[in-house]
């Protein structure tokens, strides 16, 4: 029981928290230089584009936050919990191409 409390303490620390604090920061600060690569004007609609990637992280960090519970609560087993963050991350990643393919200035 410990372990899996030291487990979930430890993905709450160094993935959702920086996550979460990443896409707040990006979202309702404006702090675009967070986004690698990002240049305003390489952009159609750099708003929408910075919007995109701040929902994207917020939405990984909630989502993994319930993974996490459940992996805890022995709801998901590791390969179950390792292929739904593996889907996560292909999700926030495709949404950054996709984002900078349609906002980008052509």
């Amino acid at each position: 029981m410990l372990e899996s409390i030291i487990e979930a303490l430890f993905i709450l620390a160094f993935a959702i928290l920086p996550c979460a604090i990443c896409g707040y920061l990006i979202i309702f600060k404006g702090r675009r230089g967070l986004i690698t690569g990002y240049k305003e004007g390489s952009f159609s609609k750099p708003k929408a584009f910075v919007k995109s990637i701040g929902i994207s992280l917020l939405l990984f960090a909630i989502c993994l936050t319930i993974i996490a519970y459940f992996w805890h609560l022995n709801l998901l087993s590791e390969k179950q919990m390792s292929s739904s963050v593996l889907l996560l991350v292909i999700a926030v990643l495709l949404n950054y191409v996709y984002g900078y393919v349609k906002y980008r200035k052509k």
